[in-house]
């Protein structure tokens, strides 16, 4: 199954696609359901606010994280099977609710943000518009492999 073509461009229209995708149910067109999504999605809107946990990431990924930031940003498109430390995945079992409600309110919690935030695991950027677009493109990237059911 094919990606969706998804280019959210405010945080409200992210949060009506969750809305979207778990009332109506939807096709796994990848590996992750919409609960994991909502849970790895939340560990970086979380941390952009709170700080991350977990050990760095090696120096060169720190080094050339800016220029996939900024490329990520301009083409509104993420790549595809990059592995993840283990900090960064969900847990295999979660409950759907329970995490897309966690992640619209932290989605929600940072749109009204107003302190400095806190650096991406992989190093970088820290402004809020940066970290902004690079929530809406994460998640515009993990739900393209949702299809919402028919009529939806």
């Amino acid at each position: 199954m094919s990606r969706r073509a998804l280019d959210f461009r405010t945080l409200d229209e992210a949060v009506a696609e969750l809305d979207r995708l778990h009332k109506a149910g939807y096709e796994k067109g990848g590996n992750w359901d919409l609960a994991q999504i909502c849970n790895h999605a939340a560990i970086f809107v979380r941390g952009s606010m709170d700080g991350f946990t977990g050990p760095p990431p090696p120096w060169y990924l720190r080094l050339i994280a800016p220029f996939f930031v900024r490329r990520m940003i301009k083409t509104r498109r993420m790549p595809g099977g990059v592995k993840l430390p283990p900090h960064l995945l969900p847990a295999p079992a979660l409950e759907e609710s329970h995490e897309v409600e966690e992640l619209k309110a932290l989605l929600r919690r940072f749109e009204t943000w107003k302190q400095p935030l806190h650096k991406a695991p992989f190093g970088g950027h820290s402004d809020y518009e940066t970290w902004k677009q690079l929530h809406l493109v994460h998640c515009a990237h993990h739900l393209s492999f949702l299809h919402p059911r028919m009529g939806a």
